[in-house]
């Protein structure tokens, strides 16, 4: 009973890794499968429809390459931006746009709401580290979205992460070495889960023939021990004080 509980005691221990690698195990996968769904989404999407800016539920991400709106945002930082109906637009908005004829995508704030004489409302646009604004106001089929949020710095990381390398070595890689991991933590635990079945298995047949050996009278029963007799107490005589009599 002491092995047992001893055993017991052990395993308990040793499964305290155990669990804390499956917990880091599952937030690694909680973090990498959703970024790599998301790049692939955004890959085949913009192979799919090269002259759309690629979007997951209506938010795209973008990579800041200059500084025109410092120091609201920055160079390098990752920005989201929703798609939303132009019609609803205001005036200090900040909005991403693609000017006619280019593929790049410009973020800056709206400054103006102005009417055109053919009853057209577009949106001037300025950077706000610029001393002047865009020359050409933007349209409203110009608009990607409004701008909803950034992560700083981490423009150069969602880069590389869109490459092939860098989802290999930043995604595929990880989630490979933990799946590796969790078969193997498998095979070694059913490989020792069998070594302690057998051993049970093995001293269970032990008793039982020790159990048919004593049946059948091939083992001598333990001979039982005789019972000591109870011993007396010692009787002392006293020598016979003078005038008495022996008796």
């Amino acid at each position: 009973m002491k092995n047992s509980q001893a055993d017991a005691a052990k395993g308990k221990l040793g499964g305290v890794p155990h669990i804390i690698a499956s917990a880091a195990g599952i937030a690694l996968i909680a973090v990498l499968l959703p970024v790599m769904l998301v790049n692939l989404t955004l890959i085949i999407k913009s192979y799919a429809r090269p002259e759309e800016v690629p979007s997951v539920f209506g938010v795209s991400p973008l990579i800041v390459e200059s500084g025109s709106m410092a120091p609201e945002i920055l160079v390098d930082d990752l920005i989201f931006v929703k798609k939303v109906n132009a019609d609803d637009l205001q005036a200090d908005e900040i909005i991403a746009f693609q000017p006619l004829g280019e593929k790049v995508v410009v973020t800056h704030r709206i400054v103006e709401l102005r009417t055109e004489e053919d009853g057209r409302t577009v949106f001037v646009t300025k950077g706000d580290a610029n001393n002047v604004a865009d020359s050409d106001p933007c349209e409203k089929y110009q608009v990607v979205g409004r701008y909803i949020g950034r992560l700083a710095g981490v423009g150069r990381i969602a880069l590389f992460l869109k490459e092939p390398l860098g989802m290999i070595l930043c995604v595929a890689v990880p989630l490979a070495l933990f799946l590796l991991y969790d078969v193997l933590r498998r095979v070694i635990y059913n490989r020792g889960r069998k070594q302690e079945e057998d051993a049970e298995k093995a001293e269970l047949e032990r008793l039982r023939a020790l159990a048919a050996s004593l049946e059948a009278g091939e083992i001598p029963a333990p001979a039982a021990q005789p019972e000591e007799a109870p011993k007396k107490g010692m009787e002392i005589i006293y020598p016979p004080a003078e005038g008495e009599e022996e008796k």
